[in-house]
């Protein structure tokens, strides 16, 4: 796989996590390390990128 494809797909992998975050505004719902766990995934995949 190209370099670029892979910048690519990370980014768009980033992007599903930084949405998901959206969804989880509400901390009646979802635990903090749910939360955390998606925001630490979106990072670290733009990161890398």
């Amino acid at each position: 796989m190209a370099p670029s494809d892979e910048a690519r797909q990370l980014l768009a992998a980033a992007a599903k996590d930084r949405r998901a975050l959206g969804g989880m505004a509400d901390a009646a719902v979802f635990a903090d390390e749910v939360f955390g766990f998606h925001a630490q995934q979106a990072a670290e995949k733009g990161l890398k990128v």
